[in-house]
This record gives C-alpha cells, structure tokens and sequence, in this order.
C-alpha cells in the first residue's frame, strides 16, 4: 500500500500522514509506504492517485489546496469526483505571520503598509494553494492591497518571509510557533475559532474583527474513484482507529491540530462545498493561471 502526499517531505500533510502509515501499517498486516510527490501546487501528486487502480493499494492525502486546484485549473484532468472519500480527520488552523525583519508589529501597522502604494508582498507554497487564497481574502477584508509571491512549498516560502525578501504569509500554526521561538517570523493572529494550543497568546483574526478569515488546513485521505466501497469502510476504519488514539492526542494536539472525524456522505457534501466556496474566490478575485 501507499499514500501519495503531493508535497516534499517535512510539510503538515506529509507528517500527519506517515504517522497515519506507521500506525495502520501493523493492522493491515504489510507496509504502507509514504510516496512524496510534490510539485505544480499538488496537483503531480493529485494526478498520479486519480490514474491509480481503484483497488485500495494507492491512496491520496488531500487537502484545501488539492481541492482548490480541481477549480482553479480547467484542464487538470482530474476533478474532486475522480476520488472516493474515505475520512476527514480534521487540520490546523492557519497564522498571520510578517518577517521578524520589518516594522510591522501590529495588525494596525500591516493595514498601514497594505494601504500604501502596491501594498505588501505576501507569500505562499504556490499558486492556488489556501494560503495564496487566504492571503487574498485578508486583504480584501482590512482594505489593502498586496503582490503575491508562490515559492514550490511552504517551506521555501517562510525560509523567503524570515529572510526579509517578502513581509506576510499565511503558514500553519504548526509551521509558525517553530520559526517564531526561534525569532524569524512575528504571529500576529491565527484564523481559528479559538486560540492555538502552541501559541497562547496569539489572539485569533475574530477576536481582531476579522472574523470571515477562518481558514483551516484541512485534511482528508480519498482513493480513486471506483474503489470498492466495503474496502473503502475497511481503511476509513483503520485511519479513524488512530486519528483516535491517545497516541495520535498527544502527538498532534499540542501542535494546534483540531481533529474533526467525518466520513461517508458528509464528507463528500463537504468536499462539494469547499470547492463551490473556491470556485466563488476565485471568480470574485478574477484569479487565473496561465498554463
């Protein structure tokens, strides 16, 4: 068995899914191998499960950003429905964060710098990924203006916003509490309901009147299409099994991931409705790539 994480090693969607492997590797009786396929926003990876054969051997960790491509790009190949939901497990909120090298301090300085001239560059993993998106709701939301700047990953990305070369990201809180303790990067909120477990003291976009801002790196495991749906229950048991487990609490929580099981049906409207919400984005926002 694998499953293909369409991102490099060492990002959330990579880490939660070999704890994941490792964990339902001795139930089902054989290695499940983590086959990083990272590249083009996701959709590399994407492509390769959607041609996977639809016998439960090849799975795919999906997330906002696999999502946000099936809409973005017309002629991906591959759409949502290529896939068959096996479990939601849940996901981190996001971080505002700004480069510990700039003036901005305070929400109130980025809304100045975001008002004036071209307004701020703001970084990403990539075009069409939730932080690009997400970057693009919080400016319009305080008024201002901003360039975007896609690096391949996330981690190219805030390693850019720590050395000084773009000024506001939207990372995960995960990503953000690391490179804040060590003095790169300043958080100035995070986009959940409720403050990070690992950032305390960060107060939330709501609580700083932004409340439409709530996005949230969330995560799913799918199969291809077709897979039968007995197999199916049979994985989406095993995940459930350890998303569950005190291990998978102790190991996650602390990091601010919020877990939130969904299967079946909901999960499937949900997924339709992520992508309807996008499509809307990225209509509103004439969002467009030139391939």
């Amino acid at each position: 068995m694998r499953i293909i994480v369409a991102n490099p090693p060492g990002g959330d969607d990579d880490t939660l899914t070999r704890f994941i492997a490792q964990a339902m590797a001795p139930e089902f009786g054989q290695p499940i191998v983590v086959d990083n396929r990272g590249g083009a926003s996701t959709t590399i990876g994407g492509l390769a499960a959607a041609q996977a054969e639809p016998d439960g051997y090849t799975l795919l960790c999906m997330h906002m950003a696999s999502i946000i491509q099936t809409v973005l790009r017309p002629r991906l190949g591959y759409t949502t429905a290529s896939f068959a939901p096996i479990i939601g497990i849940g996901g981190y909120p996001m971080a505002l964060v700004v480069s510990a090298k700039s003036e901005i301090r305070s929400l109130a300085d980025l809304r100045a710098a975001a008002s004036r001239g071209d307004g701020v560059t703001f970084a990403s993993g990539g075009p069409g990924t939730l932080g690009h998106l997400t970057g693009v709701r919080f400016l319009t939301a305080i008024g201002g203006r901003g360039v975007h700047v896609p690096y391949g990953n996330n981690p190219q990305g805030l390693q850019a916003l720590a050395g000084g070369f773009t000024e506001m990201m939207f990372p995960s809180a995960r990503e953000a509490a690391a490179l804040s303790s060590q003095g790169h990067i300043r958080v100035l909120a995070v986009t959940s309901k409720e403050r990070a477990n690992n950032l305390p003291d960060t107060p939330t976009t709501a609580e700083l009147g932004i409340p439409q801002i709530d996005s949230r790196l969330w995560y799913s495991f799918v199969a291809p299409a077709g897979t039968p749906a007995a197999i199916v229950a049979k994985l989406g048991d095993g995940m459930e099994k350890v998303v569950r487990s005190p291990a998978f609490v102790e190991r996650f929580t602390p990091l601010a991931f919020q877990a939130d099981v969904i299967r079946g049906e909901p999960l499937a409207q949900f997924i339709a409705a992520q992508a309807a919400l996008f499509r809307t984005l990225i209509t509103e926002n004439n969002i467009r790539l030139t391939e």
